[in-house]
């Protein structure tokens, strides 16, 4: 009774993982001004909240990057940030938003990493939040 229990168990988690997965949304990250920092960005739906992963290629070590969602396109960005993000640290960064991931998909916004706190106004990488059909 105990195995048949554990393999129930472990088949649910299995499950409600594959579906967590399932509604993700992956943002290409791009690099910008020649920083050749590129990487992605993974939106994962938590209910009414979004878990934002920022994974940075080339990022500089021990240096924390501001990161942002704006609304807008990299192209053309509000410069007011709509959700502040953690820092990227070495190249990560987690933080969990206060808004459901169909909020974030519904209007035109884009996540932005910025060299320094010092430098803000140098944008190092840039995508566009767009669910990918």
């Amino acid at each position: 009774m105990s195995r048949l229990f554990m393999v129930v168990l472990l088949a649910s988690v299995s499950a409600h993982a594959a579906l967590v997965l399932d509604n993700s949304v992956t943002i290409r990250l791009e690099a910008q001004n020649n920083s050749g920092q590129s990487g992605s960005a993974t939106l994962v739906p938590e209910g009414d909240k979004t878990r934002v992963v920022i994974e940075l290629l080339n990022a500089p070590a021990g240096v924390a990057q501001p990161a942002h969602i704006h609304s807008g396109s990299c192209d053309k960005l509000d410069k007011a940030p709509k959700w502040p993000l953690e820092e990227v640290k070495n190249g990560r960064s987690v933080t969990v938003v206060a808004a459901s991931i169909d909020t974030l998909l519904k209007d035109t916004s884009a996540i932005n990493i910025h060299k320094s706190a010092a430098d803000i106004q140098t944008y190092v990488s840039c995508g566009n939040i767009v669910r990918v059909m």
